[in-house]
């Protein structure tokens, strides 16, 4: 049986909905010490059905995706390698990206990357990002200074809520 992630707002609240019978329900997990951070939980709908959880908690939300796109590995403001790459998750913040080949790219180092939604206007991504984790090939990024009134910023936005 796979988990399910449920996201958990900034207020401790998740929303976990049966697989079974497609009731949903909201609870407050905030006062709940155990679920200080992400958590693996079992829940049980009232129709009896019991179901693995992971709680997540971020400032935004992540979603998981399989877009294509560039990466150009800049070092003071100029271009030093340059690769194929493919995002995996996506948030207003940031996302993980999987290289086409492991790359010498520390935590703290800049990359530009360039990708296409796949959205009804195919709307391009050029985004500065900072690498904050480096597993192998695959990289957490942050966006560096996001700014909501940018086209980028707001094509991201969209996305996520549609």
């Amino acid at each position: 049986m796979s988990e399910f992630k449920v996201f958990v707002t900034r207020e401790g609240r998740a929303t976990f909905g049966c697989p079974e019978c497609e009731r949903s329900r909201t609870v407050d997990v905030a006062g709940n010490a155990k679920l200080a951070r992400a958590s693996r939980v079992r829940v049980k709908c009232p129709c009896g059905h019991h179901f693995p959880v992971v709680l997540e908690r971020r400032r935004f939300f992540r979603k998981t995706v399989n877009l294509s796109g560039t990466f150009f590995h800049t070092v003071n403001g100029r271009h030093v390698d340059r690769g194929d790459m493919a995002v995996l998750d996506l948030s207003r913040t940031g996302l993980r990206i999987r290289l086409n080949e492991r790359r010498p790219l520390r935590v703290g180092d800049t990359l530009l990357v360039e990708f296409h939604l796949d959205d009804r206007q195919q709307s391009l991504i050029r985004r500065e990002s900072v690498v904050r984790r480096v597993e192998g090939v695959d990289l957490g990024t942050e966006f560096a200074a996001p700014d909501v009134t940018d086209a980028n910023s707001r094509a991201i936005g969209f996305y996520l809520s549609g």
